[in-house]
């Protein structure tokens, strides 16, 4: 594998922030009641829940649209393995570079 430059701070604190954001999108879902009951009448959404499903869904966007701007980060390992590096930094693993 080719040395891959490391990820600048703020494209790790982007991958961090919608890492978070997804995650919390996913709890928000988890409480949804299941669309086959929603759609036989037999469960509803409250409003509440709809808010706040949008607004973790908000959340996600507005962090995916600050990840694609640091993304202008590749390094020179080419785009794959800079998402990769960027990845891993963000995660809190070792940066690859020099791996086989």
């Amino acid at each position: 594998m080719s040395d891959v430059t490391p990820p600048p701070a703020e494209a790790i604190a982007a991958q961090q922030a919608f890492d978070a954001a997804t995650a919390e999108v996913q709890r928000v879902n988890a409480l949804m009641p299941s669309s086959l009951a929603v759609g036989a009448g037999d469960a509803s959404i409250p409003d509440e829940l709809r808010a706040e499903w949008k607004k973790a869904w908000d959340a996600r966007m507005d962090a995916l649209w600050a990840l694609r701007e640091a993304k202008n980060w590749v390094g020179n390992g080419g785009p794959k393995a800079a998402e990769a590096a960027l990845r891993l930094a963000a995660r809190g693993g070792e940066h690859p570079q020099g791996a086989a």
